[in-house]
């Protein structure tokens, strides 16, 4: 009879902690919402590196500011599923390539922005508003 009672409370116990390690990965994606997509900026600059990863590819580019100073900022973009799917590919960004990006810029006021278009260094034009 002791075994039934502690059974059911065990079982509770792993069910919520089982539900709250899912709910966890579920709310960890934050989609669009950190973005400010009806505000985009555009910045020309020079790729420092090519996150090509799920669960977002990134890009990272280095621009100057309105004083000359060396920002780094954090294009974020689809995962390498979806962008191949689209054409692209590991290599068609590379450090040292000058690029100019369309972002949303994130809310919080950090360097970082959800991707809407990059114009390549041969004037190829990729992301979700780039013209077909």
């Amino acid at each position: 009879m002791k075994f039934r009672m502690l059974k059911r409370p065990l079982a509770l116990f792993v069910f919520a902690i089982s539900l709250l390690v899912i709910c966890t990965q579920a709310f960890a994606h934050h989609g669009t919402a950190a973005y400010d997509e009806k505000n985009p900026i555009t910045l020309k600059g020079t790729v420092t590196d090519f996150v090509w990863a799920n669960p977002h590819s990134q890009i990272k580019v280095d621009v100057k500011d309105e004083k000359g100073n060396v920002v780094h900022w954090v294009a974020e973009t689809f995962p390498p599923g979806k962008l191949a799917r689209d054409g692209w590919t590991r290599n068609i960004v590379k450090p040292g390539d000058e690029v100019m990006v369309t972002i949303s810029p994130a809310k919080d006021g950090s360097l970082e922005g959800l991707l809407r278009v990059i114009v390549l260094p041969d004037s190829r034009e990729l992301g979700p508003d780039a013209p077909h």
